[in-house]
């Protein structure tokens, strides 16, 4: 989540699943340290305890696939681009729009402290084309040692690290950021650095 505009390390508080209803453009997710998902009871209670944060890696993944997904966002990463569905979630931000992934006023009464739940989070325009160029790495490094090996088949995927760890790999191949290949062939592999 470095290079996003509401990104953060996986800690408690951040966003780490995504999923938007199609038909509504509403989205449901869950928090790091909260089991329920933010539709459900005692999300708001459970929440209370450490805010709604952030997004780590893993959400951004998969909230950047769902709005693909759900028609609010165009094959060339262009939210509210033309063709899309329209959204009262889909806000202008200059020449851009940006996407209300979370706002404090939907957990809390306006009586209550809304800072201590957290701030408004938004997936920008800068956000997709971040993961657009973080694609476009993995793609380049995958077709690198592909060229190098002489072949273009991949008869398994191996995901490295903590964000390879919680990666929901049917999204990541949504988007493209891992190659086409039978999804039980996608694992993680922990800590491979070494």
């Amino acid at each position: 989540g470095a290079q996003i505009s509401s990104g953060q390390r996986a800690t408690a508080g951040a966003v780490e699943r995504v999923r938007i209803d199609p038909d509504t453009g509403e989205p449901r997710f869950r928090i790091i340290g909260v089991d329920a998902w933010s539709d459900e009871d005692g999300f708001a209670e459970a929440a209370a305890a450490t805010g709604v944060t952030g997004i780590c890696g893993s959400g951004i993944i998969e909230v950047v696939a769902e709005l693909w997904l759900a028609g609010l966002m165009d094959t060339d990463g262009v939210i509210g681009g033309a063709g899309t569905k329209p959204s009262p979630r889909i806000e202008a931000d200059g020449r851009t729009s940006s996407y209300v992934l979370f706002d404090p006023a939907e957990l809390v009464p306006a009586e209550t402290d809304r800072k201590e739940v957290g701030e408004r989070i938004l997936v920008t325009q800068n956000d997709i084309r971040a993961i657009q160029l973080a694609k476009a790495a993995l793609y380049a490094g995958i077709r690198l040692l592909q060229d190098h090996l002489g072949t273009d088949r991949l008869d398994e995927i191996g995901l490295a690290g903590a964000f390879g760890s919680h990666i929901d790999t049917v999204r990541a191949t949504v988007l493209g950021l891992v190659p086409d290949c039978d999804p039980n062939r996608v694992t993680s592999v922990g800590n491979a650095a070494g």
